[in-house]
């Protein structure tokens, strides 16, 4: 047991300005190490879970809960061992543990552990994911949390080391101002740099390297501390100090501290959904988001470390609450006046986008988090105790209501509160706070004035965004069905003029409509033509279903699956049964919510055809359905003679994302052939067809089926009316180039290329399209597909692709 010893100024001295600045040093890289770790982890533990929002939850909720308890650790040792020295171990244990992850994960991809994580059950496969992610995250999550307590006792050195003396107050808040700082830096170098250049798992290792760095400068940090105090650390023990919290104001201190971290976290959650109803929701626009929020919160902390020695730490955490409540339901009014709910096109480049974009999040959510963030270094400094201690046990309740407030948020506010309404709620939590704080130490006029304020505001911001949406209905749009779910807004739209039917994602993402069908069910007939008997058929993508209806009328099909993401989409489909041939109830499908790629990894099953639908390809995570490891995983799921088609939207895409999509599924499949499903310039539409050898179609056969498949769809597509038409959507063979930089988990540069082609405005759609075709899609060779037991005229290569260039551009 270490020797109570009485602490003066003479016993726990300032350190040296020099040590300082090399503590905030390297706290900083620690926070840009510690958010590059969280995003390659997600992403990693995302590849075996399915990039579902669940498994989103799963992660974050296990990443907070490891970083809690080490909060609660560090707090408990802070005073038993020299913190510089605990911080530099913390450090070593979140390296060696970050080498180890990759290795576990990859481990862990076999069939009895898939079995117990794809688990039927709703509640086994969660239950078993959240013990599996908390597990493989803990030694590092635990080490992670260690830091701060440890680094706030380094720098709260002044006086007896507690919190009620301003000078360690405003240390601690620069620190954490600082180490929330290097966060920002983190996000934004792994979102702009790191991940696609350096790759996602590489990436952890960089920040592996991070951190041993920071463990080596604090040991040596250590050993400059030792002569400039006059006992060592592990001897230091503050007698209590009587201007410490009464036990009922430490419970609600407790309390206020897990407001405000399920309130923030909470707010997260809603403003990154309510961006993505006018963002192109890249990987770049939800970085923007996060880096805009943890400047708010990092430049609110340092504010605080200003504030704290002037104003009474109560009345200035009741006014933050206060202005903080009403700034965040101000933000929605002022969302709406700025974007008026539409699609944000700033710019006429990447980089302009950008700029916009960061300068819209800045103006809308940086008020409210500014003021919001100031919170916890208050409550520190309202605690009063010692720093190591009141940090580590405040900010691990804190972290633990900020997991429930991001879960909540989206499984429970979003879903059954609804967007807008969940803001008027989490802000009137913080009204709450402030009230409760000021009602005994401030006017109490001016309280009741800052409710009614709120109030209004509230009634603004529910009533603004009702107003936008009512002027949208008078243009001709009527909303049939609208589900709050986790992944947004999924309506169901019919347009009064025409009747035509939409399903579309957070307003602006539109799954496909009714009408004119052709495209659709082509993107179905294609594949299933191109095989001789496709009695299973897998289709990866719902969308309005009418894809996968177009299976419907084929006889030879006997079973349909399909995997969908999103189950509001589902319920979505069936409006449309008239359309879609009611394939989500037919006797012969079966329908899986879950991600696409998760669902071939987990399923034996064996299929003729696998159909990947459009997805758009710069929508965050998206690209995962376009690498190397996805085409494997589909290739296995194929039977001996088996066709996996990939459809690809070219207007979605620029040249060196279509390259190396194409040359990531030929470094898979030996045999790669391309086909046309529209050949509209304006919005061109191919497929990838992989096979193990060449294709062998019979023409009579094809005729045979395309004869029933007219009489049962009671239409005629005149691009596919015959054999001979139907040949002519045959663009080409692709093999891989030599030069090729394939798409893969590591190195998902589709994902990352994409957002940038599409605001530099070089994708492949138009007169790029004319480019591209003359340059590269016209000299393709034709070998990779034969029509046998063709009687009609032979058409050859040069006369297919006029018909095919007349058809794009009319000449």
């Amino acid at each position: 047991m270490t020797p109570n010893v009485k602490v003066t100024d003479a016993t726990v001295c300032r350190q040296p300005i020099w040590i300082e600045a090399a503590v905030f040093l390297i706290f900083f890289i620690s926070g840009a190490a510690a958010l590059i770790y969280e995003i390659s982890w997600a992403r990693q533990v995302g590849l075996l879970f399915g990039h579902t929002i669940h498994a989103a939850g799963v992660v974050l909720a296990s990443y907070f809960a490891g970083m809690a308890i080490g909060y609660l650790i560090g707090a408990r040792w802070s005073r038993r061992v020299s913190p510089l020295r605990g911080y530099a171990f913390a450090e070593i244990v979140v390296a060696i543990w970050a080498l180890l992850i990759p290795v576990l994960l990859n481990g862990s991809e076999n069939s009895s552990m898939l079995a117990v994580l794809t688990h039927d059950s709703f509640f086994w496969q969660t239950l078993s994911r959240v013990i599996f992610s908390f597990m493989l995250l803990l030694p590092a999550t635990v080490a992670l949390g260690i830091t701060l307590p440890m680094i706030a006792t380094v720098c709260s050195s002044h006086g007896s080391g507690e919190l009620s003396d301003p000078k360690n107050t405003m240390l601690v808040a620069w620190a954490y101002s600082i180490n929330t700082a290097g966060a920002l830096v983190g996000v934004c170098l792994a979102t702009f740099y790191l991940l696609v250049h350096a790759g996602v798992t590489t990436s952890s290792y960089i920040a592996a390297g991070l951190s041993v760095f920071c463990a080596v400068t604090a040991w040596g940090l250590q050993k400059g501390t030792v002569a400039t105090d006059s006992v060592s650390w592990n001897e230091v023990q503050p007698p209590a100090d009587p201007r410490r919290a009464s036990a009922a104001s430490g419970k609600s201190l407790l309390g206020l501290a897990a407001i405000s971290g399920f309130g923030t976290l909470g707010l997260q959650v809603l403003y990154t959904r309510m961006f993505s109803l006018v963002f192109h929701n890249s990987t770049y626009t939800f970085g923007i988001v996060i880096a805009v929020f943890l400047a708010a919160l990092a430049l609110g902390a340092a504010i605080v470390g200003a504030l704290q020695r002037r104003l009474s730490t109560r009345r200035l955490a009741g006014w933050v609450a206060g202005f903080g409540a009403i700034a965040t339901v101000a933000s929605v009014v002022l969302f709406i006046w700025f974007t008026d709910l539409e699609y944000f096109s700033y710019g006429d480049s990447f980089s302009t986008y950008m700029l916009g974009a960061v300068g819209l999040v800045t103006m809308v959510v940086g008020p409210p988090i500014l003021l919001l963030g100031m919170l916890l270094p208050l409550i520190w400094k309202m605690e009063g105790g010692q720093a190591g201690d009141a940090v580590g046990w405040l900010t691990a309740v804190n972290t633990m209501a900020a997991a429930l407030g991001a879960l909540m948020g989206s499984f429970l506010l979003l879903p059954w509160v609804g967007l807008w309404e969940s803001f008027a709620l989490l802000g009137a939590l913080f009204a709450a706070c402030s009230v409760t704080l000021l009602w005994n130490s401030f006017n109490r006029f001016g309280v009741i004035a800052g409710g009614i304020l709120f109030v209004l505001v509230s009634g603004f911001a529910l009533r603004s965004p009702v107003e936008v949406e009512y002027a949208r209905e008078k243009l001709g749009e009527k909303l049939i069905q609208r589900w709050n779910s986790p992944y947004g807004w999924i309506d169901a739209i019919q347009i009064e003029r025409n009747g035509i039917y939409k399903i579309r994602q957070n307003l602006h993402y539109r799954f496909g409509k009714t009408g004119s069908n052709t495209r659709e069910f082509r993107q179905a007939h294609i594949p299933l033509l191109l095989h001789p008997n496709p009695e299973d058929v897998l289709f990866m993508g719902l969308g309005t279903g009418l894809t996968a209806g177009g299976s419907i009328s084929h006889e030879e099909v006997k079973r349909i699956d399909i995997a969908e993401l999103i189950p509001e989409v589902v319920d979505a489909c069936r409006l449309l049964a008239d359309h879609n041939f009611n394939v989500i109830d037919h006797p012969r499908t079966d329908v899986y919510v879950d991600d696409a790629r998760h669902y071939l990894l987990g399923t034996e099953r064996r299929y003729d055809v696998i159909v990947s639908d459009l997805f758009v390809p710069w929508e965050s995570e998206s690209g995962y359905l376009y690498t190397v490891e996805h085409y494997e995983i589909a290739k296995e799921r194929l039977k001996t003679d088996g066709i996996f088609c990939q459809w690809l939207p070219l207007f979605q895409l620029g040249k060196v994302e279509f390259e190396a999509i194409a040359d990531s599924f030929s470094s898979v499949f030996p045999n790669v052939t391309i086909w046309w499903a529209e050949l509209a310039g304006s919005k061109p539409v191919v497929g990838l067809v992989g096979s193990s050898r060449p294709l062998n179609v019979s023409s009579n056969l094809v005729s045979r089926r395309l004869d029933r498949l007219w009489q049962q769809m009671g239409d005629t597509d005149f691009v596919l009316s015959d054999s001979n038409r139907f040949w002519n959507l045959y663009l080409g063979d692709w093999e891989m180039r030599p030069d090729a930089k394939l798409n893969t988990d590591e190195h998902p540069r589709v994902e990352f290329l994409t957002p940038v082609s599409n605001r530099d405005r070089q994708l492949i759609s138009s007169r790029v399209l004319w480019d591209y075709y003359h340059e590269v899609l016209a000299k393709l060779p034709m070998e990779g597909a034969q029509l046998t037991e063709h009687s009609g005229p032979t058409i050859s290569a040069a006369q297919r692709r006029a018909k095919q260039k007349l058809m794009m551009f009319g000449k």
